[in-house]
């Protein structure tokens, strides 16, 4: 589609330098691989392991928490398996 040139002077105005399209929204996908590359870079800082179902540590306990779901899915744990660095995939939790 053409616009117009008065149209797109417009957009040349200093006041509108800082209008941008909005970001789309990140997909279901996204969702999960940015939770697991969470979890990649969680393992990466303490000794290349995956978080123990520990609960005075909170944020170990959610990480846990992620991890087991992602794992209890067929689906998202296949599609991660390729970027399971330290094998976090193969992790079980007794609970």
């Amino acid at each position: 589609m053409m616009w117009p040139e008065d149209i797109l002077r417009i957009f040349d105005d200093p006041l509108f330098a800082n209008v941008h399209p909005r970001a789309p929204k990140p997909t279901e996908e996204d969702v999960v691989r940015n939770g697991f590359r969470m979890l990649c870079q969680w393992s990466r800082e303490h000794g290349k392991r995956a978080p123990r179902m520990d609960k005075r540590n909170r944020e170990e306990w959610l990480l846990a928490r992620r991890l087991q779901g992602i794992i209890d899915d067929d689906v998202r744990r296949e599609m991660l398996r390729a970027e399971d660095e330290y094998k976090l995939l193969d992790t079980v939790y007794d609970e």
